[in-house]
């Protein structure tokens, strides 16, 4: 089936395959975003342009941590008598 040089419509089949095979080539992804009118990116999205007011005030984020929860108690049998019993 010709396309007549037209993309496939998103969803397709072809689109799907054509977008698994973008993915995995960076020069392939890099001419998407450009045409797509993105700034062509080296996929590390960290560091770099951070303001000096993150800078100064990083120290002060409050970082959470989860509560740990009690882990669940397991009984184990052996020879048909569970090993927590006397």
């Amino acid at each position: 089936m010709s396309n007549d040089g037209k993309p496939p419509k998103v969803g397709t089949s072809q689109w799907k395959k054509n977008e698994k095979m973008i993915a995995t080539n960076p020069v392939l992804r890099a001419a998407r975003d450009t045409a797509q009118g993105f700034r062509a990116s080296s996929g590390i999205t960290t560091g770099g342009d951070v303001s000096p007011e993150y800078k100064s005030n990083y120290d002060k984020i409050v970082w959470t941590k989860r509560e740990e929860a009690e882990k669940p108690k397991f009984r184990t049998k052996v020879n048909g008598k569970y090993t927590d019993e006397d």
